[in-house]
């Protein structure tokens, strides 16, 4: 949470520096979490691969793992707690950091009278909406990727290794981007492109499109996780 609080303070600085993205009616609160969560791209998915990395890796090294299954618990919902606790995660990280950039855009610049963002001009509402809809189209794309390092976590039971597999990913993603031919099937591509559709002329077909890009990194990336626990020797 600090970490998202300092993403926040950072991004009252640069605006503070220049006024990209907002019109003559100035930046303010109103305007300001949807700027934060266009900043916010790079470091909530290092968040989530570090919370699924320590809960599966980590744990994995540490025994919890194996106490966990000595009680009546099965692997499969094992897994199942561990998906539904990630998602919990990123829930709960994209809603503290929508209404912790209310209070801090608010308390930076005043509430203003208008959502600005990108040079257009919403009203309240609107903003509101625009800001449920970017996290609600958050969720899945985050979702697939905290996927991978629970697989990568099981595969190798390094908690560093599997964070760093994450940052590898998020790292080589803006060189994809610039491959027309391959990047919708990215999913570092996907976790910057389907949040932000609503702030531009959101096709059906570009939503889901990437939301079936999305299912199919999940399903696979699932099956794999399945696979793996139930051949992983964890109570040895």
């Amino acid at each position: 949470m600090l970490i998202l609080t300092a993403v926040e303070i950072s991004a009252v600085f640069q605006i503070y520096r220049k006024a990209a993205g907002f019109t003559g009616f100035g930046p303010n609160g109103q305007s300001f979490p949807l700027t934060v969560l266009q900043n916010s791209t790079f470091f909530i998915p290092i968040l989530i691969a570090i919370l699924a990395a320590d809960s599966i890796a980590e744990e994995y090294r540490s025994g919890n793992l194996k106490k966990a299954l000595l009680c009546p618990v099965s692997r499969m919902d094992l897994l199942h707690a561990k998906i539904v606790s990630m998602f919990t995660v990123v829930a709960v990280l994209l809603v503290f950091l929508v209404l912790s950039s209310y209070v801090i855009g608010t308390l930076s610049f005043g509430w203003g009278e208008r959502t600005v963002v990108d040079e257009i001009v919403y009203t309240f509402s609107e903003g509101v909406r625009l800001v449920a809809q970017i996290v609600l189209l958050s969720v899945p794309p985050n979702l697939a990727f905290g996927m991978i390092v629970i697989f990568a976590a099981l595969l190798t039971t390094n908690p560093g290794g599997s964070i760093g597999a994450a940052l590898v990913l998020l790292a080589v993603s803006p060189l994809v981007e610039g491959i027309p031919q391959v990047r919708d099937f990215f999913i570092g591509y996907q976790m910057r492109v389907i949040p932000f559709l609503p702030l531009h002329d959101m096709a059906a077909m570009d939503l889901w499109g990437g939301l079936a890009v999305i299912i199919v990194y999940f399903g696979v990336l699932y099956a794999g996780s399945v696979m793996m626990i139930r051949k992983k020797d964890i109570l040895i």
